[in-house]
């Protein structure tokens, strides 16, 4: 089975991390698809959030990093994924994911959504806590692997 774990990953956390290591005990091969959406306000550049991922998923089995530009709709059915894997934190995470998934289905009818309940420990990390940590020079350990702390601080010395 070929799935597929989409955002932007700005920067990739934990709890990111939690759900890439469960998914790909679920899929053969994972991609993590870093969207490169120039409408959205990112603070770091593809290139850096690659390098993050490829930093933190490097032991994890059947990862594939990939990117995209487009909507991630084509990039399934033009790349043969079977499921599209979501971590929800919550009632309002899992609303929003629920219909994100209607959509899908409506676009590309063989693909299926597989939502995964964060673990209760990062039910409240997201990229925007680490960047603002990060800008206030916080202590990021709790939030992302020391390897990407570099990089995550780089920006805001």
């Amino acid at each position: 089975m070929k799935g597929i774990y989409p955002g932007s990953f700005d920067p990739i956390t934990n709890g990111h991390i939690d759900i890439i290591r469960r998914a790909s005990k679920l899929c053969d091969t994972l991609v993590i698809l870093v969207i490169d959406n120039r409408e959205k306000n990112i603070t770091y550049s593809l290139e850096d959030r690659i390098e993050m991922i490829k930093l933190v998923t490097k032991d994890v089995p059947g990862v594939v990093i990939d990117t995209y530009s487009g909507l991630t709709s084509d990039y399934i059915a033009n790349n043969n994924i079977d499921v599209i894997i979501r971590g929800v934190r919550n009632t309002i995470d899992y609303e929003y994911e629920a219909s994100l998934a209607s959509i899908y289905k409506s676009q590309v009818s063989d693909v299926e959504t597989i939502m995964l309940a964060s673990d209760s420990k990062y039910s409240y990390l997201s990229s925007t806590v680490v960047r603002q940590h990060a800008m206030l020079h916080g202590n990021l350990s709790e939030f992302v692997p020391e390897i990407i702390v570099p990089i995550i601080k780089s920006i805001y010395k």
